[in-house]
């Protein structure tokens, strides 16, 4: 009975664990590039017993929270108006380097141009490589393939080149909040290409990719999750019990 207790002690812990994880998803519905988590449970040991008819047998001894990934569907696009906005249909990520120097990719496009002239995050990483809007420019547009162009004294000129980056496991990039991931062993190096060519998803501008979050599908995790959690806390209390009927035999 104290396995009971312990086995069903860890499911409570799971689900608590699972019920993080839609509560942040939920959170994130409206957050522009957000990409939704998935809780994978796992089984614990197992302990080996004989069973009455001689044979060996093996009982579970709970479970725990697996691994925490992100899903990397496509998001809804949804449409700004805004010239420095750009969601990528497809595969691929927009690198930017961090406050601290070092790089990091996202699927958010709501870019914007800082005081500076460059195309910039709202939080203030800078896009790589670095596209800087001379004073001046007007009608500033970006291409399907990434081509940065401008209006200046009444000509169309070249600004930059927007570069996306792709991943063998996207999956196994490292979330650090801010719409933003780095890149790992897991993940792999980053490969970078032109938007629309080998693999690399075109640029649509004028829209921002939306959180790839399922309302209903949500909701759905988190009434199985409490009901689970429920279970878990009423096998507890049945193994106490019997543990209790059992402490009770000697009177």
């Amino acid at each position: 009975m104290i396995e009971a207790l312990y086995s069903a002690a860890s499911g409570m812990l799971t689900q608590q664990q699972g019920l993080d994880v839609v509560a942040n998803n939920l959170a994130n519905a409206g957050t522009v590039g957000y990409k939704r988590d998935r809780l994978d449970q796992m089984d614990l040991a197992y302990q080996a017993f004989r069973l009455p008819t001689g044979n060996d047998g093996n009982v579970g001894l709970g479970a725990a929270p697996g691994a925490i990934a992100k899903e990397m569907d496509q998001g809804i696009l949804t449409e700004t108006g805004k010239a420095t906005d750009i969601a990528i249909q497809g595969d691929g990520f927009l690198k930017v380097t961090r406050a601290d120097g070092t790089p990091a990719f996202t699927r958010a496009g709501n870019l914007q141009i800082d005081a500076e002239g460059q195309l910039a995050m709202p939080s203030g990483e800078l896009l790589e490589p670095r596209i800087r809007v001379a004073a001046g420019t007007t009608e500033v547009s970006i291409a399907q393939d990434g081509k940065v162009t401008g209006v200046r004294d009444g000509k169309t000129v070249q600004i930059g080149q927007i570069e996306t980056f792709t991943f063998t496991n996207p999956r196994g990039l490292t979330p650090v909040g801010g719409n933003l991931f780095t890149s790992n062993a897991n993940s792999g190096a980053p490969q970078g290409g032109t938007p629309g060519t080998a693999g690399h998803g075109p640029l649509t501008a004028g829209y921002t990719e939306g959180s790839n979050v399922q309302i209903a599908t949500e909701m759905v995790n988190m009434i199985v999750t409490q009901r689970a959690f429920e279970a878990s806390s009423r096998a507890v209390s049945a193994a106490d019990e019997m543990w209790g009927i059992a402490n009770g035999l000697r009177r």
